[in-house]
């Protein structure tokens, strides 16, 4: 099934009721997304509600021009800090009946066979942001007026922060072979996986699909990826038993070298703190070290090495 939506059964009712009314105006009055996929033979029309609800959305734009109506429906999760990742793959919009004053569904939409991973809100990277813009045909005779609360940016506004973000998602497939053991720690297993367009200088942020959380907690799978040239690099404390998949986003560093922002300017990654996600600075002397591939570890002496330093001041003790 493809994405695809299509005004209800009771929609196309209350659009009657305007027109033979002359109500007006014509009054959006909330917008949801949900989870939940419609089977291959039902007919969207028949569908007045969600089939596994998840949160309220937006209208991001909204025109009326001749007998069109064009609408952006918007999800934002920094407008939901709460909210956990999610797959959105199914929205509805409802409106005002001008006969009862109650609400009822207009429009039911669904992505398909494609289920969009909503990662949580995280202050630590750029707010996730959702558009699907829609198109109905109306009689000229009706006057649209819209009183859902305005979206958080414009469609223009978005293209050109993702243009100057130059972010990037895809899905990827996490392989359960080629896993090896390369390095000490907690995370001792590393997979690189290809992906064409990655640079080292990409900040990466990668959500595992929530039906596979169960393999990742199995293995240990590591919070944190990170970039090479051609590619990205997982961690993890044993191999994973199965195939794994999630979605990617890339940041580019064109990106990150200028944000719109009060006054513009560049990009300044923020002190780490104990509540914040950030950049340290290792300092000389505090028998913290870096090599050359970014790894932290402690400039610490040996057991031996601390034995032989004992065993040399107690033979110096005694002479």
């Amino acid at each position: 099934m493809e994405y695809s939506y299509k005004p209800t059964t009771h929609g196309r009712s209350v659009l009657a009721a305007y027109m033979a009314l002359g109500t007006k105006p014509f009054k959006i009055t909330r917008v949801a997304f949900g989870s939940g996929k419609v089977g291959e033979d039902v007919n969207l029309a028949d569908v007045h509600e969600l089939l596994e609800y998840v949160i309220d959305g937006t209208v991001a734009e909204r025109a009326h021009k001749d007998e069109r109506l064009f609408l952006t429906i918007q999800y934002a999760n920094s407008a939901h800090k709460d909210t956990p990742t999610f797959l959105l793959s199914e929205f509805i919009i409802y409106v005002e009946d001008p006969e009862t004053g109650g609400e009822t569904d207009l429009i039911y939409g669904t992505l398909g066979d494609y289920r969009q991973p909503v990662p949580a809100y995280n202050p630590a990277y750029p707010p996730s942001v959702f558009n699907f813009p829609l198109e109905l045909i109306l009689s000229d005779e009706i006057q649209v007026s819209i009183s859902a609360p305005a979206g958080l940016v414009t469609w223009d506004d978005l293209q050109k922060a993702v243009t100057m973000l130059a972010v990037r998602h895809m899905d990827v497939t996490i392989p359960m072979e080629g896993w090896e053991r390369t390095e000490e720690g907690r995370y001792p297993f590393c997979l690189d996986i290809p992906v064409a367009i990655a640079t080292e200088d990409m900040m990466p942020m990668l959500i595992i699909w929530p039906e596979y959380m169960e393999a990742v907690g199995a293995c240990g799978m590591s919070p944190f990826v990170r970039t090479v040239q051609g590619g990205i690099r997982m961690y993890a404390e044993a191999a994973p038993a199965g195939e794994l998949q999630g979605t990617l986003t890339l940041f580019g560093s064109s990106g990150l070298g200028e944000i719109p922002g009060e006054g513009g300017g560049a990009y300044a990654l923020p002190v780490a703190s104990a509540t914040r996600l950030g950049g340290v600075r290792v300092k000389e002397g505090s028998g913290l070290v870096v090599d050359d591939g970014g790894n932290l570890s402690i400039d610490a002496a040996t057991a031996q090495e601390v034995a032989d330093v004992f065993n040399g001041s107690a033979v110096e003790n005694n002479q």
